[in-house]
């Protein structure tokens, strides 16, 4: 459990004045808080060193980012600040299963209270420490049409004195879930002058995921549209994303690569290269393993699996006796909804439902009609995929040009942060593998050199 701060008597002392020379409707009036803040975060006797720079950018609307000491200087820009006095809330959503936040109290310069993540709860003292530092970037909403529609974009740009930025375009896998990795990176290119074009993946519905062609036809839209975008070089635009999006880039490199050559690069994390089905066949295999089922149940499952896939790839031809035996001795057990598995044999016409299509889709076979320079970067301890299987699968394959890496991070997650825990009894906090942020700076800085 985190360990109570233990204020010291400067900051009772100005707090106590705070009380006595401000009344309940002064307070009240009082502007939200802005400048740059700093101070330690405190969990089971760690700290750690962070800042927090807040500014108006209308009345009563907050932005901000933070940063933490020892992090390769790398800022998270915050998703969501809302003040009302005295609390302050700072919030990322992360991706995950839960969503980061801290909890302040405004009392004169100071703010105090609490970050959670998790099960994690650390204390928090901050003071002002002057003004914000600038955001070295301009953030503007610029919509795509495409067809009928339009496609929500927004473009970061740099705020310095070049005349022409390299640019990409960062697909964002869902709206308002983009991970923690994405964010960062977001702002770390913007920073080092690089024009950013966040576009928001379509959200899945309840008939119907988003196709990897759909999402790639929404790339090409968008990287058409930041070529036109005042400031950018057009020479110098590449693709970036994450997880199931990375198909996507794949896909819209490929074509682009058939029409125009507008994309010159591409930066993948996470990008798996195993079909659906060995993907969800190991995941499913994990939480049979949490709920005790037998080896014997597990091993039912995966052959069931495999005889369901081969099924799909013969597009419904061949005997179909032993899975049909399977799903129904599967379907009378207790974790059978754990599976995944339908309780009959799909008919050939449930065949052509994008679900089974999508069962048997093998990620490769797109990546290996991508002619560019291309990056895949992965965390080794990343549960969502088959990190090695999709690194080899990939590797030689990918890009097919000098300059391709694909590179595995050993320890790190999915977030490509290496986890928090306690090390020879001393709390360590989630942080960047090592390698990370200059791997990817001097990869980019090549393809741009050149």
């Amino acid at each position: 459990m985190a360990q109570p701060l233990r204020w010291c008597l400067p900051f009772l002392l100005v707090s106590l004045l705070s009380a006595c020379s401000t009344d309940g409707r002064e307070a009240a009036n009082l502007p939200p808080p802005t400048g740059h803040f700093e101070g330690p975060i405190t969990y089971q006797g760690t700290e750690l060193r962070a800042t927090l720079d807040l500014r108006e950018i209308k009345p009563g609307q907050l932005q901000g980012e933070v940063r933490l000491a020892d992090r390769q200087g790398l800022s998270l820009p915050v998703q969501q600040i809302t003040y009302q006095h005295p609390r302050l809330t700072v919030r990322w959503a992360t991706g995950a299963a839960s969503d980061f936040v801290i909890n302040l109290t405004r009392e004169g310069d100071f703010l105090k209270g609490k970050f959670t993540a998790d099960s994690t709860e650390a204390e928090i003292l901050m003071v002002r420490r002057g003004d914000a530092e600038p955001l070295p970037y301009l953030e503007q909403a610029l919509p795509v049409r495409i067809g009928g529609r339009m496609l929500p974009a927004t473009v970061l740009m740099p705020d310095d004195t070049l005349r022409v930025h390299p640019a990409v375009v960062l697909l964002q896998n869902a709206p308002q879930r983009t991970p923690l990795a994405v964010q960062i990176l977001t702002d770390l290119l913007a920073r080092r002058g690089v024009v950013v074009m966040l576009v928001a993946g379509r959200p899945a519905t309840a008939a119907a995921s988003v196709s990897p062609d759909s999402l790639a036809a929404d790339v090409l839209a968008a990287a058409r549209a930041l070529k036109r975008v005042a400031g950018v070089d057009t020479t110098q635009i590449g693709l970036v994303g994450s997880g199931s999006g990375a198909t996507a880039l794949a896909l819209a490199a490929g074509k682009d690569d058939k029409e125009n050559s507008l994309i010159k690069y591409v930066v993948a994390l996470g990008a798996p290269g195993t079909s659906n089905a060995a993907r969800v066949t190991e995941l499913i295999d994990r939480q049979l393993r949490q709920q005790d089922a037998s080896a014997a149940d597990r091993r039912l499952v995966t052959l069931t699996r495999a005889q369901l896939e081969q099924y799909v790839r013969r597009e419904g031809r061949g005997d179909t006796t032993k899975l049909h035996r399977n799903l129904r001795k599967i379907a009378l057990q207790p974790w059978a909804a754990t599976t995944g598995l339908p309780t009959r044999v799909p008919s050939k016409a449930e065949l052509e439902q994008p679900k089974w299509q999508e069962l048997v889709f093998d990620p490769r076979a797109v990546w290996e009609q991508v002619r560019i320079p291309v990056l895949l970067l992965y965390g080794g301890a990343d549960t969502t995929l088959n990190v090695q299987a999709s690194a080899d699968r990939l590797r030689g394959n990918a890009g097919r040009r000098r300059g391709s890496v694909v590179r595995i991070y050993a320890g790190a997650d999915q977030q490509l942060l290496l986890p928090a825990g306690t090390q020879n009894g001393k709390w360590q906090w989630p942080r960047p593998v090592p390698d990370y942020v200059d791997d990817l700076t001097a990869w980019l800085r090549e393809r741009l050199e050149r």
